[in-house]
């Protein structure tokens, strides 16, 4: 079987795994933003604010279960490993449900 149709047979496996990883990699990248200009909230230009407004309500979930002795700046790294460990999760849940997406050919 393809690669594709194997892809097109697990969507609802592939679908959650693509956009909590995309969630991840946006975590991070937010994080070295935010090293490298600076951690002020205030978004400026359209671009700024369509990534804020996608990455603020993943900063607030983290933040409501993260302990308040962590400082802000951490919470972008926290997000990265929570949706890191969301991903594993989700693959677990899979396989013990018995679905297993395969991998390779």
């Amino acid at each position: 079987m393809p690669a594709a149709n194997t892809l097109l047979e697990h969507w609802y496996f592939h679908v959650p795994n693509l956009i909590l990883a995309a969630l991840m990699y946006l975590m991070a990248i937010y994080f070295v933003t935010m090293l490298a200009f600076g951690w002020s909230m205030h978004a400026q230009g359209v671009f700024l604010r369509a990534f804020h407004g996608i990455v603020n309500p993943v900063l607030r979930a983290v933040r409501a279960v993260t302990p308040h002795i962590v400082p802000n700046g951490l919470i972008p790294l926290l997000a990265v490993v929570w949706l890191a460990a969301l991903r594993v999760l989700l693959y677990w849940g899979f396989l013990a449900a018995g679905i297993r997406p395969k991998i390779g050919a």
